[in-house]
């Protein structure tokens, strides 16, 4: 028999108790302050939350992104290890606030009533609230908006396990959820690592020993480059192809069995192809430019058909196309995009300036990279995969864990 189990046996060996949420919550809704009153706003310093706060920092918040002034309150502030879980639009993304806020109106804020405080352990109530929350998500209103049946909502039936049971499954459920942010931060920390890895190998424009560098690529680079590494203009290392694009009919999309890329890589798979080879792809317009300023890049192989949205480019003599694949990832094309959308013209594609060291030297690049980029591959396909999996089988654990027999009522 497993601790939990023990403590079952031990404590409510008859069941555990449920009551409603509105005799053990304070159940307010949130609200959005007026946006013409700047007196609500700036300068800010109670915390605000949105649904972009849970999407972008987790379940468990101390601070939100937007803040308002103490002008702006009706009431009270809501108390801090308050949940708030919402109830309209998007149904049942929910967090615990450590610290005293307000939200927004698409959240409802759950606060222990004095009387609970010490029989329900906030934690607790968060994870019990995803059970919560896919209730949620089959009794809601539609019209206009989803929104959740509140009626039924404040009668929803919460457990109060004695506290010894919710302290054991808050540390398991934690143990999980910490196994799964390992995974996650080791998948950003090779990933990282590989970024940094690639921008020194390609930046010829010091001196100065570089520790990623093998002896052999130091030695061809002394050998060959002694005065550094020539730049030379991008239409002068490789052949643009925009000419030969053309754009994609009805009939071509049927049963295909050719990608079809645009500016962010395969769009669909078609009927026909108007390129053969190996080529690279930089985004012309719309989403082509990255957080960090570079441009996107798609490595495409094989026949394949490229519509209006993407330049396409080919091997000349003296480039190795593969390097320049490499080199391409880790510049700023900020300077050089116009337009909205964004667009990068072709007489900017064609004057982006790019080293170009002898051939033995990019071969040896290429090599280096080509094995760390496999080895990112293959955590990006390995590591996503084994955290879908813990995720699965914690949500199972997690659905279990919450699952209590309900304590007979007493006889009257």
């Amino acid at each position: 028999m497993s601790h939990l189990e023990d403590l079952i046996a031990e404590y409510c060996p008859d069941g555990v108790e449920y009551r409603e949420l509105q005799e053990i919550f304070t159940i307010r809704n949130g609200y959005t302050p007026s946006k013409k009153e700047s007196t609500y706003w700036e300068n800010g310093t109670i915390p605000w939350f949105r649904m972009e706060d849970i999407r972008q920092n987790g379940r468990v918040l101390y601070d939100s992104l937007q803040h308002i002034t103490p002008r702006s309150v009706k009431g009270s502030l809501f108390p801090a290890n308050s949940i708030i879980i919402s109830t309209l639009a998007t149904i049942g993304l929910h967090a615990l606030i450590k610290n005293d806020f307000l939200a927004n109106q698409q959240f409802t804020c759950l606060t222990r009533k004095i009387n609970y405080k010490n029989r329900l352990l906030p934690e607790f109530i968060s994870y019990y609230c995803f059970i919560l929350a896919d209730w949620c998500q089959v009794n809601i209103n539609v019209s206009g908006f989803a929104s959740v049946d509140m009626s039924a909502f404040k009668k929803f039936l919460f457990p109060l396990p004695p506290i010894p049971i919710q302290e054991e499954i808050v540390r398991i459920l934690d143990t999980f959820n910490t196994l799964e942010a390992e995974l996650e931060a080791e998948l950003e920390a090779r990933i990282l690592q590989y970024e940094h890895y690639r921008a020194n190998l390609l930046d010829f424009s010091s001196d100065a020993p570089d520790p990623t560098r093998t002896p052999h690529l130091t030695h061809l680079l002394q050998t060959l480059c002694p005065d550094g590494v020539v730049q030379k203009e991008l239409g002068d290392v490789v052949n643009i192809l925009d000419s030969q694009r053309k754009p994609v009919t009805k009939s071509d999309r049927v049963n295909g069995i050719y990608p079809y890329y645009g500016a962010n890589g395969i769009q669909d798979y078609v009927d026909n192809y108007i390129f053969d080879g190996t080529f690279l792809l930089m985004g012309e317009d719309g989403s082509v430019i990255n957080e960090d300023n570079s441009p996107v890049i798609t490595w495409a192989v094989g026949k394949i058909w490229v519509n209006n949205h993407a330049h396409v480019m080919s091997q000349k003599e003296g480039g190795l196309l593969r390097y320049l694949y490499y080199y391409l990832q880790i510049i700023d094309v900020f300077s050089i995009v116009r337009g909205v959308p964004p667009k990068i013209n072709q007489k900017s594609l064609r004057e982006i300036l790019v080293p170009v060291p002898p051939l033995p030297i990019q071969q040896e690049i290429v090599a280096i990279l080509d094995r760390f980029e496999a080895l990112v591959s293959d955590l990006k396909d390995g590591l996503p995969a084994e955290i879908a999996a813990r995720r699965k089988q914690y949500e199972y654990y997690r659905n279990q864990l919450l699952t209590f027999k309900p304590k007979p009522p007493h006889p009257l």
